[in-house]
């Protein structure tokens, strides 16, 4: 059934819910999501932020396996975090995957992996990650994923970390 019969087979508010949801989909500024058609049917899912335990990373995500496929690996936070974060490494928290950009905040190309306000940038040293047996992943929307190692990419793994946007060191 194609889509067009399939809302014709609806009622209007149901028509356009789907519409809208849809549409929300395909205008999410970070793209979190995608439209997947399988098996004749139109589906959504999710580009990353998984919190679902039965989520097979390697069947929905690319893996990195070079460090060349991520030139830049770095995470946003905050100033109020870092102290937790050099004492214990970054931690996934409820979801599958510490979330990496491919870039900086400012970078045209890069949309989704970080928030706009962060005051703190923590590079990733992706070669030694990778060298050691870290899996890496990258999602639709250019969001780099990791599970680290039982959920935490140690502080071992910092390359360096910088204040945003003055770009300054912040020796660890």
């Amino acid at each position: 059934m194609g889509l067009i019969s399939f809302l014709n087979s609806m009622n209007q508010n149901t028509q356009l819910a789907v519409l809208l949801t849809l549409q929300a989909v395909r205008r999410d500024n970070k793209q979190r999501f995608s439209l997947v058609e399988e098996d004749g049917e139109l589906l959504i899912r999710a580009n990353q932020g998984h919190s679902i335990t039965t989520v097979e990373s390697d069947k929905l995500l690319k893996p990195i396996l070079s460090p060349e496929e991520a030139p830049v690996c770095v995470h946003g936070t905050y100033k109020k975090n870092l102290e937790s974060i050099l004492a214990s490494g970054l931690k996934r928290m409820n979801r599958l995957h510490v979330h990496f950009s491919c870039g900086l905040p400012t970078d045209g190309e890069v949309i989704s992996g970080m928030r706009r306000d962060v005051n703190v940038l923590i590079f990733l040293d992706i070669k030694k990650a990778l060298e050691d047996g870290i899996a890496f992943y990258i999602s639709d929307n250019k969001v780099i994923l990791t599970e680290g190692v039982d959920g935490v990419v140690p502080v071992d793994y910092f390359q360096k970390i910088e204040s945003w946007p003055s770009r300054q060191p912040i020796p660890f």
